[in-house]
């Protein structure tokens, strides 16, 4: 399964359709241009690493991030690029950001782990 599949399945299943409109082009604004694990890395260095830890642990529950977390860790201009590049409300970024992260990173696993570096036989 490849991780746009991934991902679409976890849009799905935690966004209702009605819901759905503009959390995928958002996040693949965001995941697109730096990645998951450069996104977690930059939550780690912001004192959100207990958070990334319990979304990348499967034995663990995640832990939520609010939307303020998420503007903090990016910084302010950063987020107003990735609002003015997809057309959406700074808001709504956010919000789809503090909702998805968590599930996006645990699906993705071991693999988005910041703090590991890939195996380039698995690749």
């Amino acid at each position: 399964m490849s991780w746009s599949d991934t991902l679409k399945g976890v849009v799905g299943n935690i966004v209702g359709q009605a819901e759905q409109g503009a959390l995928p082009d958002i996040l693949k604004g965001v995941l697109g241009t730096e990645g998951l694990q450069s996104i977690l890395t930059k939550l780690q260095d912001a004192g959100f690493g207990a958070q990334v830890s319990s979304w990348l642990d499967k034995n663990k529950s995640n832990l939520p991030i609010t939307p303020e977390q998420i503007q903090a860790a990016l910084g302010d201009e950063h987020v107003q690029q990735i609002a003015r590049s997809l057309g959406i409300p700074v808001d709504t970024i956010l919000a789809g950001m503090a909702k998805m992260l968590p599930e996006i990173a645990s699906a993705a696993g071991p693999a988005a782990d910041p703090n590991t570096t890939p195996d380039p036989k698995s690749g």
